[in-house]
């Protein structure tokens, strides 16, 4: 058996770059990893399995393997976890472990098979490396793109409120042409200054411009706030940055206006992978 934990990644600010492939396509922009993600538990199996999640099937298509495989997470797909990245790079490896194919290799599959069917662009190449609050300075699959991560407290805790559901695909279609503008404008501005405060400021500002956080949204929260030192909305993720001896003040804040909250931790590493239960290996 084979077991992986796949970190999750929520984006805040991100510039879509289209590259002559898709190992080349994927974007700039910054986010933060964080854990609880994805458990999956592999085993080879003695012929093919449809799963019905194009992410799952196409990944054991691609690397020519047949197996078993079994997943929980805190979330659900279509939210604005970066859930899809998740499945198809904790796939792509477990597959690669058993067909002993290069780890390296298996993560650009899933890199892929995001752009491919639309559902990502950066959450691969974060999930991969992991770096808590990551900083992507060059688009592409691990291996290609280059990230970079910025520091922050060791206290900082991440809660969440889902407000629903949005496809990737339409989101990067509804907002192409203000990403192109206010992407390339505030990653500009954020490399220039690559920290934790200018992070937190630059991506409350990006969600207010994109339009994910509205009036009324802030409206609601705005009592909440004192117990966080920023916030930001991706697709459907109410994101707040707030730390341990704060979180559950925040949390019952939250309860209180109607919102039930998620807790996470930022994740400095990127997939844990182990092998018959007594074998790690940390991809850094």
């Amino acid at each position: 058996m084979i077991i992986l934990d796949v970190p999750l990644h929520v984006t805040s600010i991100w510039l879509p770059i289209y590259g002559n492939d898709p190992i080349s396509t994927g974007s700039l922009g910054c986010g933060i990893v964080i854990r609880p993600g994805v458990r999956l538990t592999i085993m080879p199996a003695a012929g093919p399995i449809k799963y019905d999640i194009d992410h799952i099937d196409l990944t054991f298509r691609k690397l020519g393997v047949n197996a078993e495989v079994n997943y929980s997470s805190p979330v659900q797909l279509g939210v604005g976890y970066g859930m899809s990245a998740a499945l198809a790079l904790g796939t792509a490896l477990g597959a690669a472990v058993i067909a002993h194919k290069p780890l390296i290799k298996a993560a650009q599959v899933a890199h892929m098979i995001e752009v491919r069917l639309g559902t990502g662009l950066g959450d691969v190449i974060a999930e991969y490396y992991g770096g808590g609050i990551e900083l992507r300075l060059r688009a592409g699959a691990p291996g290609v793109g280059i990230i970079d991560k910025i520091p922050y407290s060791q206290d900082l805790m991440i809660v969440t409120v889902d407000l629903g559901k949005y496809l990737t695909s339409d989101m990067l279609q509804e907002l192409k042409d203000k990403l192109v503008t206010l992407g390339r404008r505030y990653i500009d501005e954020l490399i220039n200054e690559p920290t934790y405060e200018k992070f937190t400021e630059l991506s409350t500002a990006f969600s207010r411009e994109i339009g994910f956080l509205t009036r009324d949204l802030e409206g609601r929260v705005r009592p909440c706030v004192r117990h966080a030192d920023a916030y930001y909305v991706k697709k459907k993720v109410l994101v707040f940055l707030t730390h341990r001896d704060e979180a559950e003040a925040l949390i019952n804040c939250l309860r209180s206006v109607g919102y039930e909250a998620k807790v996470f931790e930022p994740s400095n590493e990127g997939i844990r992978v182990v092998i018959d239960k007594d074998t790690p290996n940390k991809v850094h």
